[in-house]
Parts: C-alpha cells; structure tokens; sequence
C-alpha cells in the first residue's frame, strides 16, 4: 500500500515539474464540494446500491498543450460508498479514497471546461455501518489482494469532467466516475464503485478572456 502511495505521488510531482515548461503556464486550483456515490455488484446475484452522499476536495492543475486543449491532472480526497436496505436491515458503506484522475481537456476562452481521462485511487479507510433494527453495529473494513480482506485497496476507473469558470477565477465543476477494476476478492464477483461529484473552487492563473481566440 505504501508503495502504490508512493508512486501516486511520483505521478502527480512528476506531471506537476513538467508543468513548468509548458506555455502559456499552467493553472492551479483547489476545489471542494460532494460525491454522490454507489456500488454495484455483479455475481450470482447483481445489485447496486443506493446513492450515498460523501466529501471530495483536492487540488489541480490545468496545463496547456494547445490552444485550446491541455492536461489537467489532480489529487482529491474522495469519499465513496453506498447505501442498501435489505429485508429490514440497513447497511451504509463508507470507503475513502485518495483519488488521482488524469483528465485530456478543452476550454475556450478559460470559460466553459469538459474533459475526459484515467484515474487511479487507493483505499485509505473504509466502514460499514449496519443495522437489523435493535441498533447500529460499525465494522472496520479491511483493504488488501488477500481472501481475508474485504476489498482490493486500487480501485482504477475513468472520468468525465465539465463545468464553468467565472470571471473572478472562480469555478463550479461536475465530473462523473465509474471504475473499471474488479474490487471483489471472491472469486466469480465483480464489485465496483462510481459516484457523481460536485466542487466550487478557485483558479490561480491564466485569466478568463472576454474575447473569442
């Protein structure tokens, strides 16, 4: 685990440092908002959760490889999860993640903004709180490649991004994640989360233009 940290944050410092020798400059942001998230699990029987709203904040940085287009890597706090009801009891999963998507973007004008790219994300905790209707149990949940743990601790996935910065550098943004690495330690189980994500944020850099390029 420490060394899949260590080589996202190689990753980010990397792409970070390269920033430096582009032009124009780079832009940097930080954001923070919420994730609506779920599970979906497919075996001998395929469900998906309901939705369960989490935090997600981190920072960003824009770097132009055109005129219009770029790289936007970011590291973000975010929390995912689900909620299920199931015959009377209630189980309410948190999994928090440190998350790294690598978005290809378009802007025009330093305005309107959509991007698509990979992420990559490691588990950092995880709990589960149940309830058969006598009260809650919480459970720690364990992250790891081994039977006994509860979920693999990588989770990779891709990302759609879009939203709308104002003229005081201030912005809203929307992206959507779904992962497409098997979660799952059983064998014959497909787990797998996505959410949607809401942030307000401010952008350091790089004015939004007035005028048509």
């Amino acid at each position: 685990m420490k060394t899949k940290t260590m080589i996202m944050f190689t990753m980010m410092s990397l792409l970070m440092a390269s920033s430096f020798a582009q032009k124009p400059k780079p832009s940097f942001a930080v954001s923070a908002g919420i994730s609506s998230a779920y599970y979906y699990v497919d075996g001998d029987v395929n469900s998906s959760s309901d939705f369960k709203t989490g935090l997600s904040a981190g920072v960003s940085a824009r770097i132009p490889t055109g005129q219009h287009w770029g790289v936007e890597p970011g590291l973000f706090f975010v929390q995912k999860g689900g909620i299920e009801n199931v015959e009377g009891m209630s189980a309410k999963t948190t999994l928090n993640y440190l998350e790294m998507p690598v978005d290809m973007y378009y802007t025009k004008r330093n305005r309107f903004f959509f991007g698509f790219g990979p992420s990559f994300a490691l588990a950092l905790s995880g709990k589960a709180k149940l309830n058969d209707g006598s009260g809650d149990q919480t459970i720690d949940l364990k992250f790891g490649s081994n039977e006994e743990d509860d979920l693999k601790s990588f989770d990779a996935g891709v990302n759609l991004l879009g939203g709308y910065r104002f003229a005081n550098s201030m912005f809203v943004s929307v992206n959507v994640n779904s992962s497409v690495s098997n979660l799952s330690n059983e064998p014959g189980t497909q787990f797998n989360n996505a959410y949607l994500g809401i942030r307000l944020g401010y952008m350091f850099g790089n004015k939004a233009t007035k005028e048509a390029n």
